[in-house]
């Protein structure tokens, strides 16, 4: 199996980032593991992570797909938003969802991205910076002393920070617009590949139905079944599926 793209890396280093209050060790899961089945599902990804085993487990934590990371992939008009999947804190792989966009002639483990962002509770998108911690150098111990006065905290007053945050709120520069990118819709819970087998299968079901339940000639239902499963692979069929399958999903009947 071939180590991460790109493409992973960026967005598990925006993730770990995005997560960091939730997940503590994400980013140290990250490192520690190595990449399994990687699944490109028509619209979006599925890369299977594996932690190394040797790295103690966290005693707690969410389960879920998690994270509000978006990038702009390839050619694509919107961006796709990513996912850490995890179980009780530990990492089991990552989602991507392209919001319907039909992803099946990306190479996810060589496409160019850019504008990897998250995007906060009021629905702005913040680009991630990655930091870059700056290296331990010699020098610092060279000109190091013992007789160097140690520095003497003073206790501000309230006098004082009164000035000091008179002094900030002037040179703070006005805030500039900033151009929001195209903000996507609310992201698709469904598996693509899992309500694809399912569509697979009812259709199974039906074909079988007409010849032993109504009598239908065999060839008629091999006919209705070849069919059938072409069409349910036509992304816009898929994209309107998966939205009545959510859509049933959310609503209050179906959770009672």
């Amino acid at each position: 199996m071939s180590p991460y793209s790109r493409l992973e890396r960026a967005v598990m280093d925006a993730l770990a980032h995005d997560l960091r209050s939730e997940i503590p060790d994400l980013a140290g899961q990250f490192v520690q593991s190595r990449p399994s089945q990687r699944r490109n599902s028509g619209f979006g990804l599925f890369t299977e992570m594996i932690v190394d085993r040797a790295r103690p487990a966290p005693s707690s934590g969410p389960t879920g797909d998690l994270g509000t990371v978006h990038a702009m992939v390839g050619s694509l008009a919107d961006p796709i938003a990513f996912k850490a999947r995890v179980r009780h804190g530990v990492l089991l792989g990552l989602l991507g969802d392209s919001y319907g966009q039909d992803t099946r002639a990306i190479d996810f483990a060589t496409v160019a991205f850019g504008q990897v962002f998250t995007v906060d509770a009021s629905g702005r998108s913040i680009p991630f910076e990655p930091s870059r911690p700056t290296p331990a150098s010699p020098l610092r111990t060279l000109h190091r002393h013992e007789d160097t006065p140690r520095p003497v905290t003073v206790q501000p007053t309230a006098k004082t920070v009164g000035a000091v945050q008179r002094v900030r709120e002037a040179d703070t520069p006005a805030p500039q617009p900033r151009t929001q990118p195209p903000q996507p819709a609310e992201p698709v819970a469904s598996d693509q590949m899992t309500l694809l087998i399912g569509l697979w299968a009812l259709t199974g079901v039906t074909a079988l139905l007409l010849v032993f339940v109504f009598q239908l000639p065999f060839a008629f239902g091999v006919f209705f079944a070849i069919i059938a499963g072409r069409a349910v692979k036509d992304p816009k069929v898929l994209a309107r599926v998966r939205k009545i399958v959510d859509g049933w999903a959310a609503s209050p009947n179906a959770k009672d």
